[in-house]
């Protein structure tokens, strides 16, 4: 057996005998009685006899494969960066927004005639294509058009906005965050219109412009229109970026890991007004030192705990591994998921597998920011510092704030420096020998995890087994779909309202989607052709579907 092995922790409560299982079926035995009561698979849906081409043409083409590179070359070439601060779509920040607009309209043509198209808050995109039976609930596909700023261009391979193309990568910012994802979209769309095809069931695709700057101006007004026309629950599926891709384990076994679930999150800014003066006489702590404490002690005190409760989604990802590749998972899994003590359990499985899992399961806190001072001689009056949070499903960003009043409010004590902490307002505050902790927005709940028990999971999870067990990169091998939880946001977080499954995925294979947020940003474009693969046949899947067949499984 080739199992991940435990460091001692003296941490999980379970017997001694439990972490020594010395075969796969013993793992099995160990989980459950009953083999098929773990991680059924959902039955791979058989796209319908339409009379349109099958979505191995996208791979299989190599005209097609070309038509891509171009189509998301040009889109990366388009600067549409976002900062923090744009605040009006108007802003002269947002003028290559309007020229990546007008690239989509020349690259997709038919679909800007056939569909309509919507201009939300003056940038956001929805486009919709009405289907001819009302009783069928749309389905809406989402993506952002912005991107992060690049810090240093110098730093790339390859110019971050030349939307290079080396035979196999296509380098820039927002090949895979999230154009790639908005160009196979369309290029879905696209390439349906082209055959002539109607849709039975209302198709919608909703474009945000700042879900890098937290989405207020797209996503949170393109929300608010479509509940205004569709109302709440009235969407099938919503499907969005994100999610833990593709990623085998062992030979011949794939796990597609939409995230059904997405961690809150809130972002904390401490301000300190102190006195200023020269630096020759300087106090033991300048306003610097102070704040600097004050990170230290958030960095070392109270330290937040990973939890993996029963409901947890990233459970069933480990109870899906445990039935269909117990030779390559931890030889103590199996007993470790009954166990009652979700924080030791938790907290081993963080150790064996390490961060990117850890974070699924506990809040994460990152100092991100800190200003202060003006001049080598004179004391820095004004200091600010901004602290992340991504808040874990059991937890909220109240006991966030609770924590950091908790462990501040000390420090400040012992400097004679008082403290407001969440003012509704900011006037009248003290202005010298004071610190102010503040929100940088609205602090986010931990998203509503989607269901995965019921058909329309059950159908989504089908055709993705079709999908890309006919990928020729996945040739032979099992997909297995489970959900999991998403350590960042997405525009999602305005959607709730408007459907209880919500998925959140861009369907990557592990290693072939690089360096999101950072130098040298690439995509295999392989992998994107294989969305725009899951796209169609999603499309093509649920487009006369009707959702009462209940969630039978396939074992």
């Amino acid at each position: 057996m080739r199992a991940v092995q435990l460091p001692a922790l003296g941490l999980l409560a379970i017997s001694a005998a439990a972490l020594t299982i010395p075969s796969p079926q013993q793992i099995l035995n160990a989980f459950s009685t009953h083999e098929s009561d773990i991680c059924p698979l959902a039955p791979k849906v058989e796209i319908p006899q339409d009379g349109l081409h099958s979505a191995l043409r996208f791979v299989e083409d190599e005209a097609y494969r070309l038509q891509q590179v171009k189509r998301l070359s040009r889109a990366v070439q388009v600067p549409t960066t976002v900062s923090d601060y744009m605040t009006d779509p108007y802003d002269d920040g947002f003028a290559p927004f309007l020229k990546f607009q007008e690239l989509l309209e020349s690259l997709f043509p038919l679909t800007h005639s056939q569909a309509r198209v919507d201009h939300i808050n003056r940038l956001g995109l929805v486009f919709t294509l009405n289907g001819t039976d009302d009783s069928l609930k749309p389905i809406l596909f989402m993506a952002h058009q912005d991107v992060v700023p690049i810090d240093d261009a110098s730093d790339w391979s390859h110019p971050p906005f030349a939307g290079h193309f080396d035979g196999q990568w296509l380098w820039g910012r927002g090949a895979t965050d999230c154009k790639n994802v908005l160009i196979g979209l369309l290029s879905a769309i696209e390439d349906l219109l082209q055959q002539n095809w109607q849709p039975a069931r209302t198709i919608v695709l909703a474009f945000g412009f700042d879900e890098e700057s937290h989405g207020f101006l797209g996503a949170g007004a393109i929300s608010k229109a479509l509940e205004e026309k569709y109302g709440p629950d009235s969407f099938e599926f919503i499907l969005d970026e994100g999610g833990m891709g593709i990623q085998p384990l062992g030979d011949d076994v794939v796990y597609a890991l939409p995230g059904v679930g997405e961690k809150g999150s809130i972002d904390i800014i401490i301000n300190l007004n102190v006195t200023g003066g020269h630096s020759s006489i300087p106090p033991s702590h300048t306003g610097i030192g102070i704040i600097a404490e004050i990170i230290y002690e958030l960095e070392r005190q109270d330290l937040f705990l990973p939890v993996l409760s029963d409901s947890h989604p990233s459970r069933r990802m480990l109870e899906c591994q445990v039935r269909h590749s117990p030779d390559y998972v931890e030889p103590w899994l199996a007993s470790g998921l009954k166990s009652t003590d979700h924080v030791s359990l938790a907290e081993a499985i963080a150790v064996s597998r390490g961060e990117k899992v850890r974070f699924t399961l506990q809040t994460s806190q990152a100092a991100d920011l800190i200003h202060g001072g003006v001049k080598t001689n004179a004391l820095p009056e004004k200091i600010s510092a901004t602290v992340n949070y991504r808040v874990a499903l059991h937890q909220t960003p109240d006991e966030i704030k609770q924590r950091a009043i908790a462990i501040i409010s000390p420090i400040l004590a012992k400097y004679n420096i008082s403290l407001s902490a969440f003012p509704a307002s900011t006037d009248g505050l003290p202005t010298i020998n004071h610190l102010t902790l503040i929100t940088l927005s609205k602090p986010l709940l931990p998203a509503p995890v989607s269901p995965v028990d019921n058909s329309v999971w059950s159908r989504f999870s089908g055709v993705t087994r079709s999908v890309f067990e006919s990928a020729p990169s996945l040739a032979g091998k099992k997909v297995v779909v489970s959900g999991d939880v998403m350590t960042g946001n997405t525009d999602t977080r305005f959607y709730w309202a408007l459907s209880r499954n919500i998925y959140r995925w861009a369907p990557a294979r592990v290693g072939h989607a690089l360096n999101i947020h950072t130098v040298d940003e690439r995509v295999d474009i392989d992998v994107h052709l294989e969305g725009i693969m899951l796209y169609y046949d999603l499309i093509r899947g649920f487009d006369a579907w009707s959702d009462g067949a209940g969630g039978n499984y396939d074992l």
